[in-house]
């Protein structure tokens, strides 16, 4: 029954993160160009459908924290160095997870499963030691003006560096 229960919840988990986060660094709220992530929206007078240009996460980060552009280019420097780093962690966690999973759909035990929720939740933390690097180096660049500004962008950054799960155009990696 318990691992019914993890199975649900870390499945439930994974949709609303899917649903929340706009992606990586490119496509949905990524580091593309600005008009790069173009979705269509609502239909216009005549039938046709409007497109709607998404902002990328690097974009959305450069407008809360009113970032010149030599901040903005030492920021995206900042940002794929750490998507490089942590692209080997994404991949384990992408596998612990798939693991976790088949070990809960097979009826392991629950020690054997909460073994390997205990080994997915370290690199979990590790992924998170990977966005805190990057946001205080990104911190670093800040005038103090900008500073109290920063905890929105450390929001923005929520998931930025981590395994690219669920559906669109994030794909995985």
């Amino acid at each position: 029954m318990l691992a019914r229960f993890v199975l649900t919840a870390t499945l439930t988990a994974t949709l609303a993160f899917a649903q929340r986060s706009g992606g990586g660094m490119g496509g949905q709220g990524g580091m593309a160009p600005s008009g790069a992530g173009v979705s269509r929206g609502p239909r216009t007078g005549n039938g046709e459908m409007q497109r709607v240009e998404r902002q990328s996460k690097l974009d959305m980060i450069a407008d809360r924290l009113k970032l010149n552009k030599e901040q903005k280019d030492q920021v995206q420097t900042i940002f794929l160095a750490a998507m490089e780093e942590s692209k080997p962690l994404g991949e384990q966690i992408m596998k612990a997870r798939d693991e976790i999973a088949e070990s809960m759909i097979a009826g392991k035990s629950d020690d054997d499963i909460k073994k390997m929720l205990d080994e997915y939740a370290g690199l979990s933390a590790r992924m998170t030691g990977i966005e805190t690097k990057a946001f205080a180096k990104v911190y670093a660049l800040l005038k103090p003006n900008q500073q109290p500004k920063a905890p929105v962008a450390f929001e923005i950054m929520y998931g930025m560096f981590g395994p690219q799960t669920g559906g669109g155009s994030r794909g995985r990696g």
